[in-house]
């Protein structure tokens, strides 16, 4: 696995601009958006959106998030768009690049967009898409495994949860048809585009348990204080099942929760805030505590 030493704007420039000579566009006044699993930069002139991926391994991952886009987009579900190139992803210096239209803005989205736009993609048929099996607590363990500040007791508790609910949501009978799902279904991976709300983000689609794209809006309504009109706007405008009704949820919950959590602990050593956070999780886990609230980050 080959990665840039250092993962910023410095180390990622002869990338970039490979990439984009590659692609026939200049990398001459593109703009940084973030760095995270990818870096994300904007070519202003040409309104692209380029993705660097960290390691040469993530290369089959870019190419699922392209092919659920360009299924998705001639499904009829309205969702970002790869640039039009002959061949993507572009591979630079042994890391994976894709090319996007950049978004144009639009309506604010809201939790009935997502409803919809969820229910558009499970009603999809024939994915052409090579898939992978679901498996939502499969970062769980390396996260642990990599873990650095987190006391002996909190990790053994977090390990064997892990552990316990492995087992756990594989007995689950689910209420829906299985097929392909996006994974990380969130507000926040909806955008505007040409005037109508998108659907972006398919590093995590797989084929598993349509429940599992439901459950971020109703962990947000009980931790991060959604309020209920717009959970129910979000149920209704899915047609109507809700999935806390279901008598898995609490199950599937839990196991969401808990990778929720281990994606935090990632970043403790950061600020004292997300240390605390981090700790409120990990006590309303051992608990049991259902109702207690927590801080997005």
């Amino acid at each position: 696995m080959s990665e840039t030493p250092t993962f910023t704007e410095s180390g990622l420039s002869p990338v970039l601009d490979k990439a984009c000579k590659k692609a026939n566009l200049s990398a001459e006044r593109a703009e940084l958006l973030r760095v995270g699993e990818n870096a994300i930069y904007l070519l202003p002139d040409e309104q692209v959106v380029v993705r660097i991926a960290r390691s040469a391994d993530q290369l089959p991952r870019m190419r699922r998030e392209l092919c659920v886009a360009r299924w998705l987009d001639a499904g009829g579900v309205p969702t970002v768009r790869p640039y039009d190139l002959g061949q993507q992803p572009i591979v630079a210096s042994e890391h994976p690049v894709s090319f996007w239209h950049a978004v144009s803005g639009g309506p604010t989205p809201d939790t009935a967009d997502l409803a919809r736009l969820l229910a558009g993609f499970h009603a999809l048929d024939d994915c052409p898409c090579d898939l992978p099996a679901f498996d939502p607590l499969a970062k769980v363990m390396p996260r642990l495994e990599a873990a650095i500040g987190v006391s002996d007791a909190d990790w053994d508790f977090l390990a064997a949860r892990c552990r316990e609910l492995d087992e756990r949501w594989r007995d689950l009978e689910f209420a829906l048809p299985p097929g392909p799902i996006h994974g990380d279904a969130w507000t926040g991976n909806l955008m505007a585009d040409r005037d109508q709300v998108v659907l972006g983000d398919f590093e995590a689609a797989a084929i598993g348990p349509r429940e599992w794209d439901l459950m971020p809006i109703a962990i947000a309504q009980s931790r991060y204080g959604l309020p209920a009109d717009r959970y129910q706007q979000f149920v209704d405008a899915y047609g109507g099942f809700d999935v806390t009704k279901w008598s898995g949820y609490l199950v599937l919950r839990e196991v969401r929760e808990l990778g929720m959590t281990t994606w935090l602990m990632q970043m403790i050593l950061e600020n004292t805030a997300i240390e605390e956070e981090f700790q409120n999780r990990v006590t309303s886990l051992r608990e049991g505590d259902f109702a207690r609230a927590w801080t997005t980050f």
